[in-house]
């Protein structure tokens, strides 16, 4: 059923990552149903997923699929779905996520260990009434200035997880207080930062105020501007096309920086702000680039969380938070699954995908169902397993 990195680990290899990620759903109730609902939890969470793991990516798609390969189970249009669906709210949705989190993360043994930190916006663009609700300013992307933004934190580097999401609301960001309250959530979650990384977006006074007031180390691609430019062409006339390290404010009351300046022969000169100290310009300059690398992780994260975007032309705030975080649960599950074994993307969508059709036509007796809390101890027991046997193979060395 998937490829292992241990032929011994064979009760994994039993388990439904259908059943993973269905029970997810179900101890945490992702969504509530209404009152006299006619179909059930179980099956709007199998729609749901079948629509995130199928080729269409869509409810309609997902739920015209089951009525023809099932001719038993009563399945639920995609506008009853959407019903059931608003029913709920975007802070009860996000509260479930973070709680599921809490499931995932036990398995993954990241509490009191040091970790990198990116953060970023999700923006899907929208191109209906910019006066629809959860719709917010964007960066320009596919023709439209206006979308639905999520902001996500996520840890970077050999770990990859997204640890929260937050829906932006409003037309302006206040990115002291957003990153304020993002290092409080972390904080509440027992991760310790090493260095966090951050986009073009995030180089303003507040951002950096924020983080220098939290003492949290950060790496920032930097905005050019007269200002810095100036700075750059009198140094380049006296020094040559070299790198440079330079303080730096935005205004007079705000927060000092350092602005790296590393000079490439074609790009001229690529900006990096952080507040690391400076004790070989030699070396920092050669390290901050290596290190931003770091955050390319989270474009590949979107890369793997878009295998399981669920098409839609809704407008309902709420659906659109649900499909995100369906996004990044089945993201978060496949990357707790590849801390012990070796699965794709594809293959996790495909797997889901499968285990879902043999419900739908079978029951959910066609599969051999292990609870969540059993898979998480099997995980558990498969690392120790695998730590115990690394180092007897070193003592032999």
């Amino acid at each position: 059923m998937m490829n292992q990195k241990n032929d011994s680990i064979e009760s994994l290899a039993t388990a439904s990552l259908m059943t993973v990620a269905s029970e997810l759903f179900s101890n945490h109730h992702i969504i509530t149903l209404p009152k006299g609902a006619k179909y059930t939890f179980q099956t709007i969470i199998m729609t749901l997923l079948h629509a995130a793991t199928s080729v269409n990516n869509s409810l309609e798609s997902a739920s015209n699929d089951f009525k023809l390969k099932s001719f038993l189970t009563k399945i639920p249009s995609a506008d009853t779905i959407f019903n059931y669906i608003n029913c709920n709210n975007v802070e009860y949705i996000l509260s479930s996520f973070r709680a599921m989190n809490r499931d995932i993360f036990k398995s993954m043994i990241i509490k009191g260990k040091v970790h990198d930190i990116a953060i970023d916006f999700h923006n899907i663009p929208f191109y209906g009434d910019e006066n629809t609700p959860l719709i917010s300013g964007i960066k320009p992307k596919n023709g439209s200035v206006w979308g639905y933004s999520y902001c996500t934190l996520d840890i970077i580097g050999d770990v990859k997880l997204t640890l929260d999401v937050i829906a932006i609301n409003g037309f302006n960001k206040n990115y002291f207080d957003l990153i304020t309250f993002l290092f409080e959530r972390l904080e509440k979650m027992q991760i310790k930062v090493g260095t966090v990384y951050l986009d073009k977006e995030f180089c303003n006074d507040d951002t950096i105020s924020a983080l220098t007031k939290l003492n949290i180390n950060f790496v920032i691609a930097a905005k050019r501007n007269p200002k810095i430019m100036g700075i750059l062409d009198n140094f380049k006339k006296e020094n040559g096309p070299a790198s440079i390290v330079f303080e730096y404010y935005f205004n007079k009351n705000g927060t000092n920086f350092n602005i790296v300046a590393t000079h490439d022969d074609e790009k001229g000169y690529i900006l990096f702000a952080t507040n690391k100290d400076v004790k070989s310009i030699e070396k920092f300059e050669k390290s901050i680039p290596e290190e931003y690398r770091k955050r390319w992780n989270i474009e590949t994260g979107y890369r793997v969380k878009n295998n399981f975007k669920i098409r839609t032309c809704t407008k309902s705030p709420v659906a659109r938070t649900l499909f995100f975080v369906i996004q990044c649960t089945l993201h978060n599950i496949l990357n707790m699954l590849k801390s012990v074994l070796g699965i794709t993307a594809h293959e996790l969508k495909s797997l889901i995908n499968e285990d879902i059709i043999k419900v739908v036509i079978y029951g959910l007796k066609s599969l051999y169902i292990i609870p969540f809390k059993l898979f998480l101890n099997y995980l558990n027991m498969y690392n120790k397993t695998r730590k115990r046997d690394l180092r007897n193979q070193l003592l032999r060395i």
